[in-house]
Parts: C-alpha cells; structure tokens; sequence
C-alpha cells in the first residue's frame, strides 16, 4: 500500500465521522458531549443514565431494597405521591440511575365513594346491593338494614303534588323508618374506608361522608360525597406513609413528598 493510499484512506474514516457528527468517542452515560447536527452546527448531547427500574408489591420489600441501597451508597432518597412511592438510587462509578416502584392502587371501596363526587341517583335496590357487597365492611350494618327496610307508599294526593327533590330524606319516610325500627332513616351515610389498596394500607381507615336526598319524582336516592373528606382521606393515607418511611429510616436518608425528575 503506497503512502498514498494510506492517506486516503484516513482521509474517508476523518470524513465519515465528521459526517455522522461524532467529535467524542468516549460516551458514557450521563456525559456531555459537543457534536454536529447534520448542517454542521455544534451542539451539546447528554447521554442519559443507564436505568435499571424494579418494581415491588408491598412497603417491607421497599424498605429492604432502601436499607440494601443505603449500604451500597447509592441510595439518594424515597419519594412519596398520591399514586406512587418512589426510591431513587444513583450509582456514579457506573453512571447509572435506577428506582425501585410502589405503586399505589385506591382501595375499590374508596374509588366507589370517590365516584360519588358527582350527583349519583340510585335506586332502593342498587344502594341497598352495594351496601351489602362492596361496602359492606365500611358501614355500620344498621344503615344497611335501615335502607334495605324502607317502603314507599303513594297515594293521589302525593303523586298530584310537584316538587323538587328533597334537600334530604322526606319527613313521612324518616318516620316510617322510625315506626318499625326505633330509629331515624339516616341523611348521612358515614363510611370508614382505606384509601390505598396495598397490604400494608388496607386497615387504615378513614371517614368519609356521602349525603342522601330523595328524588320524589324518580322514586331514586341521590348520593353526594363530601369532597372535602375525600380529599382529607386520601392525604393523611400519604401522611401515615411518609410518617412510616421517617421512622424506619430515621434521617438516614431523606422521604420527600413528590416525585424524582
């Protein structure tokens, strides 16, 4: 090969990979580097993180990973959110960013009493089945026989009469009620449910209160969840969490209520 040739051929290897924009050979994950975009013009690339995600099933096998992170030094800290809890772990001598995941699922009792934030009708029967059934560990069985119990009677002069729906249960249904069981028809419905569905959250109970009125014209309830309860429920459920997490982290490493970016 003349010396020529061998020119040359440096020549179309410099070429190509000013063509193909590379200026730096050595990319490790999470580096800088300046290269050219196809019309030649420099700019600066990131190589991202390698990432090795896990996800786990209750918070004993989160604190396990967060004390096996801990003792490797990578652990960087636990992030708690309304759907998720989060332990974010990097390893600079490796470049490499990875998490371990628990998700947070709502508990299908509160998703059911969350539905009712809008203005829900039901009848006799639809309330008193999901009573029974879905909500039947959150209500005070009284209640259930309460509605499971109520009869309707029309007569001319009900049925003739106009009116909007009741601003809670009718005076002529709250007595009935009262005649056959010694106590008022309720205009509240208090429930106690979980708001996460997780192992370790299934026995935090919380408070929730759903108003009942009577649609006279429907022959329906109408159920209307305080928002507010909701709301409070589902933040002192992430409270306990992170509360949790503190205490068995004791300032090791920090809890953070958010998210990593």
């Amino acid at each position: 090969m003349s010396h020529l040739d061998s020119t040359a051929i440096q020549d179309v290897e410099r070429l190509t990979k000013e063509a193909n924009g590379i200026l730096i050979e050595d990319a490790r994950p999470g580096s800088t580097h300046l290269i050219r975009n196809q019309e030649g013009e420099p700019y600066l690339f990131v190589v991202e993180l390698d990432h090795h995600n896990t996800t786990v099933f209750d918070l004993p096998s989160l604190k396990i990973t967060a004390e096996a992170s801990h003792e490797a030094g990578v652990l960087e800290a636990i992030y708690v959110s309304d759907g998720q809890i989060v332990a974010l772990c990097e390893d600079d001598d490796i470049d490499q960013r990875f998490t371990a995941v628990l998700n947070l699922p709502l508990h299908p009792a509160f998703v059911r009493v969350a539905s009712w934030k809008q203005l829900t009708a039901l009848t006799q029967k639809e309330l008193t089945r999901l009573l029974r059934t879905e909500l039947r560990d959150h209500v005070d069985p009284t209640v259930i026989d309460t509605f499971s119990a109520l009869k309707f009677t029309n007569n001319r002069e009900q049925t003739s009469e106009v009116r909007p729906a009741s601003n809670a249960l009718d005076s002529s249904i709250r007595q009935s009620v009262a005649d056959r069981n010694g106590g008022s028809a309720p205009e509240v419905i208090k429930l106690n449910v979980p708001v996460y569905d997780i192992p370790d959250a299934r026995g935090d109970l919380y408070e929730v209160n759903v108003y009942v009125e009577f649609d006279h014209d429907a022959g329906k309830f109408l159920l209307l969840t305080v928002h507010g309860d909701l709301r409070a429920a589902q933040e002192e459920a992430v409270s306990a969490l992170i509360a949790d997490l503190k205490d068995h982290a004791q300032a090791r490493w920090p809890v953070l209520y958010g998210k990593p970016s």
